[in-house]
């Protein structure tokens, strides 16, 4: 939580976007109402009183896992659920058919996010920055979140654009971002002319071993086609 508790406190934006991603809903509870989870409060005192690891010799952590996944696994088929009559166990496997599953990759973790519009131009502005997202989505909102090491752009919970973080450059640019056919909304960007693959060849050469009399020859040959 960033502000309050219970049903009129304020999720933390970070988290909030994490559970819509994973399709699940944060149902804060009230301070000092420890039955209001009790599922959570369960689990702890489980885990401090019903096992006792402390009275008995592990060769490995892999020994003390297989263990403690006993003691719950019998735990679990004697205790009784109140709300089904069945076995806690029993309980666990009727709900867990009726969970919606995991994605294939879980979500990486960032500590910032934003809503950005898309500019005309197809750049989202961004920590003082511009990064390019695929044309398609120009004028709309899309989710741009800080990674440790990158900036990664979504469009209903689907990546659309990924860039390094903190680099010296303010302004990230990927060329394939302009490329494709033209939507309902947005008509694709023109492709580029002789004049403009020629300078993108040419940019990517090291300014070290540009001539400038070269660069220019190699300009008019173009121009000249």
């Amino acid at each position: 939580m960033s502000k309050g508790a219970g049903a009129w406190g304020e999720v933390n934006p970070a988290y909030r976007r994490y559970a819509m991603q994973m399709r699940f809903h944060p149902d804060p509870c009230p301070v000092r109402a420890p039955r209001a989870k009790g599922k959570v409060e369960r689990k702890v005192r489980d885990q401090r009183c019903a096992y006792a690891p402390g009275s008995a010799q592990f060769e490995d952590l892999e020994a003390l896992q297989r263990w403690t996944d006993a003691q719950i696994d019998a735990r679990s088929a004697r205790l009784r659920c109140p709300a089904t009559g069945t076995s806690v166990a029993e309980a666990w496997a009727q709900e867990r058919a009726l969970l919606t599953p995991l994605p294939e990759t879980l979500p990486e973790p960032f500590d910032l996010v934003r809503d950005c519009r898309v500019g005309d131009d197809g750049l989202v502005h961004f920590e003082g920055r511009q990064y390019s997202v695929l044309f398609r989505f120009v004028r709309q909102v899309v989710e741009v979140r800080g990674l440790a090491r990158h900036v990664q752009c979504l469009k209903d919970c689907e990546e659309i654009a990924r860039h390094p973080r903190n680099t010296a450059a303010r302004l990230l640019v990927n060329d394939s971002h302009y490329e494709g056919t033209s939507t309902a909304q947005v008509i694709a960007p023109p492709p580029l002319g002789r004049m403009g693959r020629r300078l993108q060849e040419l940019t990517a050469i090291p300014p070290a071993a540009r001539r400038s009399l070269d660069l220019y020859a190699a300009l008019a040959e173009a121009r000249g086609r």
